[in-house]
């Protein structure tokens, strides 16, 4: 979470920063105008296109959702990509997706890709336009997820919903790996008189950096493991669950592995700043 943030240069403390965004919207009647620089469009849209390029190449019979993470990066950064056509985008902090989620257009689909806590559930779910959520990892989570969404947005789509499992059994990543669990959160899932908020999706991992950064020739095995717990589960349940693994330094391999998304943010965006110099707008 921020605790300071840049606007316009200035550094704010997260209440300020809500105040200046509330104060922009009070003295506009249309939406906030959202600026950016020529050079820095071409330089976005060049290496959007490459990235594109790259997985293109890679593609084999499947198609790769590429999901552009702008977590840290101003809102003009986003919106040059949507003008150029792009709608996914995701994001690692709350707070930092719903001030996005404000002032950008909201035909924007968003994911959030961070680590999910209990408590931000229900701010999450009130965002309209929230897609996706790739880091479900317990089942007291769908539960809050699935209530917040009917009670703040109950006329809004279904939130998307990807399992965390956790393949490289990291004590420090999140994730599930305990099969019970897994299966537990899958039948809440499938449960359609309870779960009418939410619905499953996929299963979604990050590679241990160790293996994430090996030869690209050989198989991942955390997406080895992600593609077995797949095949079960699609065994057990009937389901056709989709796959979202693979960043910058590993998503050749995860597609060669099956992948139905990577998630790209330094190669399309370039280096993050601190979370103390980056701002909005």
């Amino acid at each position: 979470m921020f605790n300071l943030f840049r606007i316009n240069g200035r550094l704010l403390s997260v209440q300020a920063r809500k105040e200046v965004i509330r104060t922009y919207k009070s003295k506009m009647s249309a939406p906030i105008t959202i600026t950016y620089d020529e050079t820095r469009k071409v330089e976005l849209i060049s290496q959007y296109t490459h990235i594109k390029e790259k997985i293109s190449s890679e593609e084999a019979q499947h198609h790769v959702q590429l999901l552009a993470v702008s977590k840290l990066k101003p809102a003009g950064d986003i919106k040059i990509l949507y003008d150029h056509g792009v709608r996914e985008f995701g994001e690692n902090y709350v707070q930092e997706l719903i001030e996005k989620a404000e002032i950008l257009p909201q035909d924007i689909k968003w994911h959030f890709i961070g680590g999910l806590q209990t408590n931000k559930c229900k701010d999450l779910a009130k965002i309209p336009n929230l897609y996706c959520v790739e880091t479900v990892d317990s089942l007291k989570k769908a539960k809050k997820l699935n209530e917040a969404r009917g009670k703040f947005q109950p006329d809004a789509d279904a939130i998307l919903c990807d399992i965390q499992i956790n393949t490289s059994n990291e004590e420090q990543k999140s994730g599930l790996f305990n099969k019970e669990e897994i299966f537990e959160l899958v039948k809440f899932f499938q449960d359609k008189d309870v779960a009418k908020h939410i619905r499953l999706n996929g299963l979604m991992t990050i590679g241990s950096w160790e293996v994430s950064h090996e030869d690209q020739s050989i198989d991942n095995d955390d997406f080895t493991k992600l593609g077995e717990w797949k095949q079960l589960i699609d065994k057990e349940f009937g389901t056709d669950l989709k796959m979202s693994m693979g960043m910058s330094a590993d998503y050749k391999q995860a597609i060669r592995q099956g992948t139905s998304e990577v998630r790209i943010g330094t190669d399309i965006f370039g280096v993050r700043p601190p979370k103390n110099e980056a701002k909005i707008i």
